[in-house]
């Protein structure tokens, strides 16, 4: 019976032999799946007792999720831009980009190809004619899991931090450059989760091909690699304050900011430990640790103040800087909290 709100098939449990129960499977999903009588189908039961029937190929496939949008001669390449990362996060592994009528505008083609290069992860341009364009989606989930992704991450915002600092007590302007370039790296990496974990969130497989346990875990991530863009972002505007200063900063307050820094990455480390690991203890004193970036904020205060440090405004910036970084860390560790409570609560009741 399939009603006409949510078109469900909705059939009968049957009884065969002597053990053995049958349930049909509707033919249009047999003819979509290009499924045959003898081809074997993997059953898999989720989280909520309901069961996935999952197609075991293996012979060549046909790509399900292709897609053909149009471009409009008029679009702008950031428009463009926008709607190919809009694309490439719903999960869509080939790409077609069509021109309405004429010829592809180079400026649109530079657009798409410089997306390319700098900001999906895995993505080839593999068909580039007058009128169209087409991407695909190389990288399989088995080859970059989401872990390693949110590590790589993790790796270059703290290095990007750590040469956003070196810059400012040196003033080193060409390291701070660098920092600056290190960005585009960082977004790269949190495109390509992003786009995974819609993947997981719609279909089961794909979740536990990823390591998660259940679809509330891809939230917890989602908070984490937004943290950590921002993290990075943070470090970008430590290199960039770096970049202003004329006179290094004095040895006491230096000391002191250099403090507040190594309370945020450590924070920073502890709290993507703490997810990745599934370490809810390790979560919970990160946060605790996370609130004594405020008192060392305090100290450096006084401390610019009392050696009358040039440019303070711009100083005060970094601390903010600093601060927002230790803040950002918290907030993956608070994600991790909320992605294991249902463990910790589970081995408390056993215990009892």
């Amino acid at each position: 019976m399939r009603t006409e709100l949510d078109h469900r098939d909705v059939r009968k449990v049957q009884f065969t032999g002597r053990s053995t129960y049958v349930l049909s499977l509707p033919k249009k999903w047999i003819e979509e799946m290009r499924l045959k009588a003898g081809d074997r189908v993997t059953l898999v039961r989720e989280l909520d007792n309901s069961l996935s029937v999952i197609p075991i190929f293996t012979g060549a496939r046909e790509s399900l999720n292709e897609v053909t949008t149009f471009v409009s001669p008029s679009e702008s390449g950031n428009t463009l831009r926008r709607k190919v990362v809009s694309i490439y996060l719903a999960g869509y592994n080939i790409i077609h980009l069509k021109i309405k009528s004429g010829r592809m505008n180079p400026a649109l083609r530079d657009a798409v190809r410089e997306l390319v290069r700098r900001n999906l992860v895995g993505t080839e341009m593999i068909a580039d004619a007058s009128d169209n364009i087409t991407l695909q989606v190389l990288l399989s989930l088995p080859e970059l899991s989401v872990n390693t992704a949110i590590r790589r991450m993790y790796l270059i915002a703290s290095s990007m931090h750590k040469d956003a600092m070196s810059a400012l007590a040196e003033l080193n302007y060409e390291l701070a450059k660098e920092v600056i370039r290190s960005d585009d790296e960082v977004d790269r990496f949190s495109l390509y989760v992003f786009r995974n974990l819609v993947m997981a969130m719609q279909n089961g497989r794909v979740l536990r091909e990823m390591g998660l346990k259940k679809p509330s875990d891809c939230l917890s991530y989602r908070v984490a690699v937004k943290s950590i863009e921002r993290i990075a972002d943070h470090a970008c505007s430590i290199a960039d304050k770096a970049i202003t200063l004329k006179d290094k900063i004095p040895k006491d307050s230096l000391q002191k900011i250099e403090k507040m820094s190594h309370l945020a990455l450590t924070v920073l480390n502890d709290s993507v430990e703490a997810l990745l690991r599934r370490d809810y203890e390790l979560a919970d004193k990160t946060v605790d640790n996370a609130k004594n970036i405020r008192t060392l904020e305090d100290e450096v205060l006084k401390a610019i103040e009392k050696d009358k440090v040039r440019d303070p405004a711009n100083i005060k910036l970094v601390l903010e800087d600093i601060r927002r970084t230790a803040e950002y860390a918290s907030d993956i560790a608070e994600g991790a909290l909320n992605e294991t409570i249902d463990e910790v609560i589970e081995k408390h009741s056993a215990n009892q």
